[in-house]
């Protein structure tokens, strides 16, 4: 069987996420195309390669100079998406602690935190809830550089709620932008027992 339709995602110049996340755009709507990203590092590379093959492509790289060519062709029968499968995260709930992700240093933690939500957003799989508390509550404010995508995750059914105390502290109660106010007994009595990741 041929398979006319080919589609290139040029994405040189671009760190990761961006290249998976716009190979994944192009294979979420044309499943029977055939992908060619083009790259100009090994990393990108290589989590365009993984993305392939959790998806069940056959995966082929050639490279010219520092430009690597990933192409992606669609498998008849996919094979098994072994150890980089999505687990349903349907039921988890996120804590989110601090406006950073990590520890050391809070500048590379504010930048790979802007990374961590253009991810969430572009994830197959979402989770229930996202619980702010304590300077991760300036997230979800008017003024946030991060409010873009939270609203795009409440949009798709997440539910955002910060902290009302954690609001108040840092005097931003009426600056919130997304979600609710919530209590540290109704964030509390949720996490206790469920599926919890703590950020």
């Amino acid at each position: 069987m041929s398979n006319t339709n080919e589609l290139t995602v040029d994405v040189r110049g671009s760190l990761c996420p961006k290249p998976v996340i716009e190979t994944k755009k192009v294979s979420d709507a044309n499943p029977d195309a055939i992908i060619t990203t083009i790259v100009d590092n090994e990393v990108s590379r290589d989590n365009v390669e993984k993305f392939g093959k959790s998806r069940g492509y056959d995966v082929a790289i050639g490279q010219d100079g520092i430009d690597f060519f990933i192409k992606l062709t669609p498998n008849v029968e996919p094979a098994p998406e072994i150890g980089c499968k999505p687990m349903n995260y349907s039921d988890r709930i996120i804590l989110m602690t601090k406006d950073y992700l990590g520890e050391g240093s809070e500048e590379l933690g504010r930048n790979l935190m802007k990374t961590f939500w253009v991810c969430m957003v572009e994830a197959d799989v979402k989770p229930s809830t996202i619980y702010f508390i304590n300077s991760s509550v300036k997230m979800v404010t008017n003024d946030s550089i991060h409010l873009d995508n939270i609203k795009k995750l409440a949009e798709l059914g997440v539910e955002i709620a910060a902290c009302g105390i954690c609001l108040d502290y840092y005097g931003l109660k009426d600056q919130v932008g997304v979600g609710s106010i919530t209590n540290m007994y109704a964030i509390t009595d949720a996490i206790v027992g469920e599926n919890l990741v703590k950020l």
